[in-house]
């Protein structure tokens, strides 16, 4: 009795099917010539599909069934094609008849071939032929698909030019009005994309619209007048359903983006499914046209400013662009900085974390030395991003009750190495009553650990650290670092707070620092509504540093008990870095703590791994060459369908990059160098 082996899910149902039941007959009776290509094909990674006999029965691959959607697959396997593919019957039919009757091979590159799946009919591309393949008796036994989706190339490639038209149509010497014109005259251009568009004021009144008219503009404007004012980009249903667009299907829903004055309402494909690439794609032409009538603006009032006076207009406008430029090389260098520094950081300590995992024992002097030296430069890099985010208004607090002793402890830990490096003593006093504060815990940590890491540089070796806490008069909480080290000459202390200003150094102390430490405690207090007062007697005689901050109303009960960490359970991991030494460090350490582990260098060679490795969680590097993470994730959410857990690791640490990362689809932001508790406890939450 012949029985196909392997060929994974597919493979499964097939040999779970009754084919007794169709007119194939029992696996045992199906010719050798039938036998050998279901094989092929079972066995085969790429997508293959095979029609046999008069009746066209069908049986397809794994590599294939994503395509089919939860309402064709499995049911396919042993159904007749014409009942399978109703939908499409009139465009495929043809083109099976000429391979089944007469043997002539077909190739369509691109081909607009709507498919019923996931509910619906779906615009869909593809790439593929039809061969005859031969019987026992010369004659043409069936046809065989092999055949690739480009649906995400095709609608990529026409989006793309919908951009490139609306850059070439709206030109910045137009007036605001003609930019908006052209731009929503723009947007109707693509149909598929968008069936119709409509604009409105701030009001809700109708101003333009494109691909509707008559009584559905009427029920348009009412319904945003319901619904307006909006601050962000809102997915509505209509409230009836419009015959509109290139497609026989009604659309039903449509996407309100707050701009150009106003709102656009951009109606949905009903042929498209609705995911993040397709609002991104929206979100982003509304805000090209944005950009395009913001420069029109500018124009417009630059042309008034020269008429007035024109020198006046050169140097402002010379001394603008001039500023801005700065401005964004500052924010760009800073970035690209961050990233960089981080990606070489990133190895070395995972080096470290492997190093720790595999060893018995304590880390040898040198990886120590090693160790405090990246802590050094990671806590560097982090300030100097800090300042920047702080600069312009970028910096978020995520506040929560906690007690004042775990805050200290941890700017104690993080403090700590340069402490025992230069010997000092520390000393810890915090009253018997817990103190509970509602605030940031991170960023109050930062804070005394930038004014531990400066009484630490300041004092000479074997110096005297004095961290205290108290809840004094006024619902205020004070923390106060004091050393007995150099102090504070009197003509530094109106600067001290000021960036890059550093007092005088030498011998050890000269070593480290940017002379950003103290602007950053300066900034992070007072955004908690608190102050940072500085105290010497001078150089010679230490100083003291007094961290004022309210108790609001929010703490007046105990702190919840901490919850229980969750264990480490070993997971498939599917990791993917273009950096081939933190790539490999990374999933040697992830094997080492019990996780099943595949690399992948590039995009393309993670999609490969997907079906076959099948990853409950995967990490992605976002810098990749040729398809970076963000559309990796993209492409991943698009074919995988069991939940795998997205976790970004990057150089890029900014709150747009943080942003971004989620919007993609990632469930989790990491910033190299990652701890390994940190990735761990990522990896493993459900």
């Amino acid at each position: 009795m012949w029985i196909p082996h392997g060929g994974g899910t597919c493979g499964e149902l097939v040999r779970a099917f009754d084919w007794a039941r169709t007119p194939l007959g029992a696996p045992e009776t199906w010719p050798s010539s039938l036998r050998t290509i279901v094989q092929v094909l079972l066995e085969s990674r790429h997508p293959m599909f095979l029609w046999w006999g008069p009746e066209l029965i069908q049986i397809y691959n794994d590599a294939y069934a994503p395509s089919l959607g939860h309402d064709k697959h499995p049911a396919a396997i042993g159904q007749r094609g014409r009942d399978c593919w109703a939908e499409i019957w009139p465009i495929i039919g043809p083109q099976i008849e000429g391979v089944m009757q007469r043997g002539e091979p077909t190739w369509h590159d691109n081909a607009l071939v709507p498919m019923f799946r996931n509910g619906g009919i779906e615009e869909v591309y593809w790439t593929y032929g039809y061969s005859p393949v031969l019987d026992e008796t010369g004659g043409v036994g069936g046809t065989l698909v092999v055949c690739t989706e480009t649906t995400a190339h095709v609608i990529a490639m026409r989006r793309q030019a919908l951009f490139r038209g609306l850059a070439e149509q709206a030109s910045p010497l137009d007036t605001p009005t003609a930019v908006i014109e052209k731009a929503v005259a723009t947007f109707g251009s693509s149909p598929e994309d968008i069936p119709f568009v409509a604009q409105f004021d701030a009001a809700g009144a109708l101003q333009r619209a494109t691909g509707v008219d008559g009584a559905a503009v009427a029920m348009l404007a009412e319904h945003v007048r319901r619904i307006a004012p909006l601050s962000v980009a809102t997915r509505v249903t209509l409230d009836a359903a419009l015959p509109v667009g290139p497609w026989p299907e009604p659309v039903r829903e449509a996407l309100v983006v707050p701009g150009l004055g106003g709102l656009i309402m951009f109606g949905l494909s009903s042929r498209l499914p609705f995911d993040a690439a397709y609002r991104d794609f929206l979100v982003q032409l509304m805000e090209s046209a944005r950009l395009a009538h913001d420069r029109s603006e500018a124009f417009a009032v630059r042309v008034a400013a020269e008429t007035e006076i024109v020198r006046a207009r050169d140097e402002r406008v010379a001394l603008i662009a001039d500023l801005e430029a700065a401005n964004r090389a500052k924010d760009e260098f800073l970035a690209l900085l961050g990233h960089e520094l981080r990606n070489s950081l990133a190895p070395i300590a995972t080096a470290l974390d492997l190093v720790r995992a595999r060893s018995h024992t304590a880390l040898s002097r040198e990886h120590e030395l090693i160790e405090r030296h990246a802590g050094h430069v990671t806590r560097l890099v982090d300030d100097l991003l800090d300042v920047s985010r702080v600069a312009r208004s970028k910096l978020e607090l995520r506040r929560e009750v906690v007690a004042i002793a775990d805050v200290l402890s941890k700017a104690t830990e993080m403090a700590g190495s340069l402490i025992e490096q230069r010997e000092h003593h520390l000393t810890v006093d915090l009253p018997r009553e817990p103190i509970l504060w509602w605030g940031d815990p991170m960023r109050l940590a930062q804070v005394v650990a930038n004014l531990l890491t400066n009484a630490a540089r300041y004092t000479d070796r074997g110096g005297e650290i004095w961290l205290a806490a108290a809840h004094v008069p006024g619902a205020r909480i004070e923390i106060s670092v004091t050393d007995n080290g150099r102090g504070i000459a009197p003509e530094l202390m109106p600067r001290i707070f000021d960036r890059f200003v550093q007092g005088e150094r030498s011998g050890e102390s000269s070593q480290g620092g940017l002379g950003i430490g103290l602007t950053l405690v300066k900034s992070l207090v007072e955004l908690h509504g608190g102050t940072v007062t500085p105290y010497s007697d001078g150089v010679g005689k230490g100083s003291c540093f007094v961290v004022s901050l309210p108790v609001e109303h929010a703490v007046q009960t105990a702190v919840a008990a901490s919850p229980v960490p969750a264990a480490h359970v070993g997971k498939r991991v599917l990791v993917v870095d273009d950096n081939v030494d933190a790539a490999n460090l990374m999933a040697e350490l992830l094997r080492v703590r019990g996780h099943d582990v595949e690399v992948a260098y590039d995009a393309l060679s993670a999609l490969e791994a997907l079906p076959t490795f099948q990853p409950q969680v995967a990490v992605f590097d976002i810098g990749l060459p040729v398809i970076d993470g963000y559309e990796l994730a993209h492409r991943v959410a698009a074919v995988d369908h069991t939940g795998c857990r997205l976790i970004a690791v990057t150089g890029y640490g900014q709150e747009r990059d943080s942003a971004r990362a989620k919007q993609a689809g990632f469930h989790r932001h990491l910033v190299k160098p990652v701890k390994i508790d940190v990735l761990l406890d990522a990896i493993s939450e459900p």
